[in-house]
């Protein structure tokens, strides 16, 4: 690695030609997905079909889960799950995306943010106080929350659990001394199928449970709310999943674990290259559990010497692209500017000094070698910047 070079926006050669993708889909099979679509548009069955049906399946399998549900997108899933549980109030932390809190507003919730853990930058247990109906986890990156401590928390408080599991396909978590995927925690977890995450597809989620009752409504509620007699039950919506989408899904099933084994090669590659540069951090990833990495952030704090905002800039200058995964954190943002939050300390340290760096399933170790290189390249000559 040479670091001797000065950094693109002081003067010197950008390490890449034009710019790298933040993130990109992994297609192994293009052939197999184009057959399936074929086979698809020949049937004349495009939505809610036979593949739908088929990654249902195959998704209980992965997640070890009684039942999944395929929509149209992880949001829709997450609206609908909270319109099917009909609770009133909800803690969720605000270290997060936003359909997260976009979801229970749709449902005309009364929403807590909650802050999170300095290190894992998860809900724990402790966060969540008074006694909300509703509490969500949410696995951020792919780090697997404290399943059991929210689990506990829920019954204490007498609330329901759901996980918004966005991040979560490949995760796995050890519980009880056995190791397992999510899925089955809570009464429900919702993952997404969309081109940013380790499993995807065009679009697409899906929420999976063990609780049958449950599933059977979000199949009529993702219908409209329609049972087959037009009598409808629930004011559903259209989010059904395409066949289309359902085949890029499957092709991509058997690839998961390789997908996410090498997603964690480049973050242990990402967090040698970078763990001895002062002011840089990274979410710790708790024992017993697996992320997907399904992006990988670190943060910047005063010790490096070159402000967050600069060091975006100078990755940017070098066709490094990144992102602020959560800045503003959702109590910040003008949509939730009318609920009554406290400080939350440790989400706003957090979303002050975050920078999520490009990671895809099939990125090679050059290319974040030099993304390493980049950072110390500007941590070197920070009295320039």
């Amino acid at each position: 690695m040479n670091t001797s070079g000065k950094p693109a926006i002081a003067g010197g050669e950008p390490l890449f030609d034009r710019p790298i993708p933040f993130v990109r889909p992994v297609v192994e099979e293009p052939e197999t997905i184009i057959e399936m679509i074929r086979s698809s548009l020949a049937s004349g069955m495009l939505t809610d079909g036979p593949m739908v049906e088929q990654l249902e399946e195959r998704m209980k399998q992965v997640l070890d889960v009684d039942h999944c549900v395929a929509v149209a997108s992880c949001t829709t899933g997450l609206i609908l799950l909270m319109q099917a549980l009909d609770k009133k109030s909800v803690t969720m932390p605000s270290f997060t995306f936003s359909a997260t809190a976009h979801a229970a507003r749709w449902n005309g919730m009364d929403i807590t943010f909650a802050d999170c853990d300095p290190d894992s930058w998860l809900l724990r247990p402790n966060d969540v106080e008074g006694e909300p109906e509703l509490i969500v986890g949410v696995h951020i990156s792919g780090v697997p929350c404290d399943v059991q401590g929210l689990e506990a928390k829920a019954e204490e408080v007498g609330a329901t659990l759901i996980f918004d599991a966005a991040h979560g396909a490949g995760s796995s978590i050890e519980v009880d001394g056995v190791r397992g995927p999510l899925g089955k925690y809570g009464t429900a977890e919702v993952f997404s199928l969309t081109p940013t995450k380790v499993l995807s597809g065009p679009e697409g989620g899906i929420v999976a449970t063990n609780d049958a009752d449950l599933a059977a409504t979000l199949r009529r509620a993702r219908n409209y709310g329609n049972p087959g007699s037009y009598d409808t039950l629930e004011a559903g919506m259209n989010g059904r999943m395409s066949e289309l989408h359902a085949a890029v899904v499957l092709a991509g099933i058997d690839h998961l674990d390789n997908r996410v084994k090498h997603r964690n090669t480049l973050a242990d590659l990402y967090r040698e290259g970078i763990g001895t540069l002062p002011g840089v951090g990274f979410q710790e990833v708790p024992a017993g559990r697996q992320s997907s990495v399904k992006d990988f952030t670190i943060t910047i704090s005063d010790g490096f010497e070159v402000p967050r905002d600069r060091v975006v800039e100078a990755l940017k200058a070098e066709g490094i692209p990144t992102r602020p995964y959560y800045s503003p954190p959702l109590h910040r943002q003008t949509a939730y500017s009318d609920i009554d939050t406290p400080t939350l300390p440790v989400t706003e340290e957090l979303a002050s000094r975050v920078i999520s760096l490009p990671v895809w399933s099939d990125m090679d170790q050059e290319t974040a070698e030099k993304v390493i290189e980049a950072l110390v390249r500007i941590h070197t000559h920070r009295a320039g910047l």
